[in-house]
This record gives C-alpha cells, sequence and structure tokens, in this order.
C-alpha cells in the first residue's frame, strides 16, 4: 500500500496556483505542461529561456523545470533546480514551494530524514493549492517516523479531503507492525467506513482492501466467523476479489462449512488460469468434493483442472515467443493502455497477440518498479522520435548546404541581372518621351490618355522598386565557414544523442524482458505445481476406485 500511496504522491507531482500569465512563451509551457507533453514543455522552456523571455516568470518556471525532471526520475537535475531556488533573491513564496517540491524528492528516495528537515525549512504558510498536499506528506513522513501523535494531528487536519483515507490505511499498517492489533483493526474499520461512503472505484478499491486486512486479523485471531463476515462484504468483480474469495473459501473449510465454500470456489476457478488465486482454487475444489465425498464430482474437477493447468503452460509459452520478438517491447509499452483498457489499438498496430501475455503480468504491472521502467521506455521512445526527426532535418540542411556549395552560372546571372536593369531603364526613358508627346494633342485627347498613363506610372514605379533592390545585390549570396561547421557539429550532435538514446532503450528493453521472464517463470513454477497436484488427486481416486473394484469383486467371489 505505501507504494500505491507514492504513486498517488507522484502523481499530483507539481500542482500551480493560479496566476496572470504575463509573458506568451510562459504560457506555451504551461499548455504543454498541462497536456502532460513534458518533453514538448521542457524544450519550450530551453527556448524561452535561450531568449531571455522569462523575466515575470523566471522562478515559476524554473520550479517548473523541475517538476518536469523530478517526474521522468531525473532526481538529481531535479534536486540542482530546487536548490537554486533557496536563495534570499527568490520570491519567499517560491522558495518555499522549493523546499516543498524539494520534500517530496527526498521522499520519493526513501531519504526520510531529509524529507523531514526539507519540510521543517518551510518559512511561513504555503499556498492554498499545496496546503492538502503538505498535509499529506508531513503525516505520511510522521507516521514512517512513529511519531504517531503527530499523525494524529495531522489526519484531524485533513477532515474529509481525498488523501485522509490513505493516511488511515498507512497509520493502520504502521500500527500493525508495532503489534497494536487492537488499534490497527480499530483504524481499518475507519477506512472502510470512510472509503464506502465515497462513491468511486479507487475508493471502494480500498475499503476491500481494508475488509480483506481485517478478515485476516481476525483468521490470525481464530475468530473464523468475524473474518467470514468481512469477507461477505467484499466485491466479487474488485481488485482484491481473486484473493478474497479464495480467503472466503479457506475460512468456510476451517468452519467445515463445504458447501458455502463451492460457490465461491465455483467463481474463482471460471476465471484467466493466469490468476495465481486460481490456479489454486481449481484444485481446491476438487479437495472440498472428494472431503464432501462425492468422488465423481471430484474426478471430474481434477480432469478439468488438469486440462486447463496444461493449455496455461501452452499460453505462456506463447507468452515467452511474444516477449523475445524485436520489436515487442515498443509495441507494448506505446499500446499499453490500450491493451489493459482493451480497447482499440490505436499508435500502431500489434504485430502478436497480447491477450496471451497481459494476463501473466497484471501483478508484475501493479509494482512501482515495472511501472518506472515503462514510464522510461515510452520517455526514451518520444526522445528518440524527436532525434530521428531532427536526423532528417540536418540530412535536408547538409543537402542544401552542398547544392550551395556546388551552384555555378553566378556570374551569368548577374550580368543578366545588369542588363535587366539597363533595359528597363531605355523602356521607362522612352515611356517619359511617349508621355510629353502626348501633351501635344489637342485638350480633349489628353483626357483620354490620363487614366492610362497614371496606371502606367504607378506600375513603372513598382517594377523600378523591384529593380533598385536587384541591382544592389553587387556580389552573391556565400555561404559562411561558420555556418557550416555549426551544422557539421548539429548533425554529429544529434547522431551522438541518438546512439546514446538507442543504447539507454536496448538496455532498458532487455532489463524489461528479463523482469517479465522472471515474472512468466514464477507463474510456470505455480503451475506445474498445481498440475502436479491435479494430476496425483486424479491418480488417487483412480487408486480408491480400482481398489473398490477389487474388494467389491472379491466379496462376490462364492
Amino acid at each position: 500500500m505505501r507504494k500505491l500511496l507514492l504513486l498517488w504522491l507522484l502523481a499530483t507531482s507539481l500542482p500551480l496556483q493560479a496566476a496572470l500569465v504575463r509573458e506568451p512563451e510562459y504560457g506555451g509551457i504551461l499548455f504543454n505542461y498541462f497536456q502532460q507533453d513534458y518533453f514538448a514543455a521542457l524544450v519550450q522552456y530551453q527556448y524561452a529561456a535561450g531568449k531571455n523571455a522569462l523575466q515575470h516568470h523566471g522562478d515559476e518556471a524554473r520550479l517548473l523545470q523541475g517538476g518536469m525532471a523530478l517526474s521522468y526520475g531525473l532526481t538529481e537535475q531535479a534536486g540542482q533546480i530546487f536548490n537554486d531556488l533557496l536563495t534570499p533573491q527568490v520570491n519567499a513564496s517560491q522558495r518555499n514551494r522549493a523546499w516543498f517540491y524539494l520534500a517530496k524528492l527526498h521522499y520519493q528516495k526513501a531519504d526520510i530524514p531529509r524529507a523531514a528537515h526539507a519540510l521543517q525549512q518551510i518559512d511561513g504558510s504555503l499556498p492554498a493549492d499545496l496546503a492538502a498536499e503538505f498535509n499529506y506528506l508531513a503525516t505520511l513522513i510522521n507516521i514512517r517516523n512513529q511519531q504517531l501523535d503527530a499523525a494524529q494531528q495531522g489526519l484531524q487536519q485533513a477532515g474529509a479531503d481525498q488523501y485522509q483515507p490513505y493516511l488511515l490505511y498507512n497509520l493502520a499498517i504502521t500500527r500493525l507492525q508495532n503489534g497494536d492489533q487492537t488499534g490497527a483493526a480499530a483504524t481499518l474499520n475507519q477506512v472502510m467506513t470512510l472509503a464506502s461512503s465515497r462513491n468511486n472505484a479507487e475508493m471502494a478499491a480500498l475499503a476491500d482492501r481494508a475488509r480483506h486486512a481485517l478478515s485476516q486479523l481476525a483468521l490470525q485471531q481464530g475468530e473464523l466467523l468475524t473474518a467470514w463476515n468481512h469477507l461477505q462484504q467484499v466485491r466479487t468483480t474488485g481488485l482484491y476479489s481473486n484473493r478474497a474469495l479464495l480467503t472466503y473459501a479457506w475460512a468456510a473449510i476451517r468452519l467445515q462449512r463445504y458447501g458455502d465454500a463451492v460457490p465461491a470456489l465455483q467463481l474463482q476457478e471460471q476465471r484467466a488460469i493466469a490468476i495465481a488465486e486460481t490456479q489454486e482454487a481449481k484444485v481446491l475444489l476438487a479437495h472440498v468434493y472428494e472431503t464432501q465425498g462425492a468422488h465423481r464430482s471430484a474426478l471430474r474437477q481434477y480432469l478439468v483442472a488438469e486440462n486447463a493447468f496444461k493449455d496455461g503452460l501452452a499460453t505462456l509459452q506463447d507468452a515467452r515467443r511474444i516477449i523475445a520478438a524485436q520489436e515487442i517491447p515498443q509495441e507494448f509499452v506505446i499500446n499499453l493502455e490500450a491493451m489493459l483498457d482493451e480497447s482499440d489499438w490505436y499508435g500502431m498496430q500489434p504485430s502478436l497477440d497480447y491477450n496471451k501475455l497481459t494476463p501473466f503480468l497484471t501483478e508484475l504491472m501493479a509494482s512501482n518498479h515495472f511501472y518506472s521502467v515503462i514510464k522510461e521506455l515510452r520517455d526514451l521512445y518520444g526522445i528518440r522520435r524527436n532525434l530521428e526527426f531532427w536526423q532528417m532535418q540536418t540530412q535536408q540542411h547538409a543537402l542544401i548546404i552542398r547544392l550551395r556549395r556546388e551552384q555555378s552560372g553566378m556570374e551569368q546571372l548577374m550580368a543578366d541581372v545588369q542588363r535587366s536593369e539597363q533595359q528597363f531603364r531605355f523602356y521607362k526613358t522612352s515611356l517619359q518621351e511617349l508621355r510629353l508627346t502626348t501633351l501635344t494633342l489637342p485638350e480633349w485627347d489628353q483626357e483620354r490618355f490620363a487614366s492610362l498613363w497614371k496606371n502606367t506610372m504607378r506600375e513603372l514605379d513598382l517594377v523600378d522598386d523591384r529593380v533598385s533592390q536587384v541591382a544592389a545585390i553587387r556580389a552573391p549570396y556565400r555561404l559562411s565557414q561558420q555556418l557550416e561547421q555549426q551544422s557539421q557539429q548539429m548533425t554529429a550532435r544529434v547522431e551522438q544523442e541518438l546512439a546514446a538514446t538507442n543504447g539507454l532503450i536496448r538496455a532498458l528493453e532487455n532489463r524489461m524482458r528479463a523482469v517479465i521472464q522472471a515474472e512468466l517463470d514464477r507463474h510456470e513454477e505455480r503451475i506445474r505445481y498445481y498440475w502436479a497436484q491435479a494430476r496425483l488427486g486424479k491418480a488417487r481416486l483412480y487408486d480408491k476406485a480400482l481398489i473398490n473394484l477389487e474388494e467389491s469383486g472379491t466379496g462376490a467371489t462364492p
């Protein structure tokens, strides 16, 4: 649960005060930030900072940069940014924000003493948008430091905000670790009541978890009926339904209420074979039938379980082939959200059926370690796309430079320009003479030519302006050596960064494959164990049947 709370904390990594945006560059950074396009926001920040276009929002933009660096896992860079904002020259409000984000950074790195020290450096009150999150972080730190009286004060300040149920759950776990089962049970009851009163899926999952924890406490104390009652309230379709159904069945078995255990096991064993509780339920259901004396039902269930485990192993081998394919990590990362939602694919079409892979990774994908690998890979793929785009741009730029360098005929072109200028001057002079000639005509004929000459002279003035501009060019454009060098340096830098990015991607993809293969190994080991149990149960019932047949045959002999 602590991992869940840490993820919640990081999901709200950088709330911002509503403020007047006085510079368009800062507005563009904010837009990309709130669209969660952090890469574009960071690029725009670097561009704006390079132009010195953040004079009115310098500290705010710097805080934003630190928060985005923190979201990318660049803790050292983020820490340096926050530390730079702790000087007296920085506005007190922004300095307090920097201390707060620095505390979150240390908490993320599990450095509780330094996180607590950073919170203590906040001078005065924080902005209103940070008050609830500050209380949440401070209370978490107090819980971790066993300062439970201070934690209780934080809980009282939390009131009915969104963090209170999570704080209570952390407090319950700490009390349980301290051996205070009574206090832990009381706090878990508070979590259950509070979370149940809030109508959303996340709170419902937390209430289920609290109920399951209460049932485990009751089982440890031998209070089977109490545990059973708690488990009956857990949803059969929620996040913790699999574990609750299996625990419910075991509680019923211990109470020797086998008939009540059967429906829960039947519901559980119909679910995906990749779920650990489903694997155990398949064998346990057959065991319950056998205990009840329903040997035919038990034998049938053992046979069903054996076939299910064989199919599960075959699917698992397909999963191994999928993750071993060359482009699979990229497809997996980009389409992860679509796979989890079971919705249409987007981004790119998958080359393999991921439904054979993802069921085995449900627990793994919920872990903070695996999620961090996925997030880093997703960011690296985005960086690689940008570098490949700039590599294409540098190639086009190099082509333009080469064509400029190889251009010919410029001397002839300049000569043609001078000849055209001379011809224009000749035509203009001739037209001026014709105009003078028209002045010798009668007055009524001159009026006929007046509008014509007015339009003609206006066009001549426009052409004269263009000719003068061209004639002012005394030498053709020459590509500077400095520009060529800069282009070459940029091309080399892009190629270097792209090679480094590809190296990081390969390393993380191999790491991701290794983690997934280890998870698949764990699944295979468990499936083979339960498969062996199913075969042993089947063999045991066959042996009993043969013994009964032999005994019946012996008894029938005169």
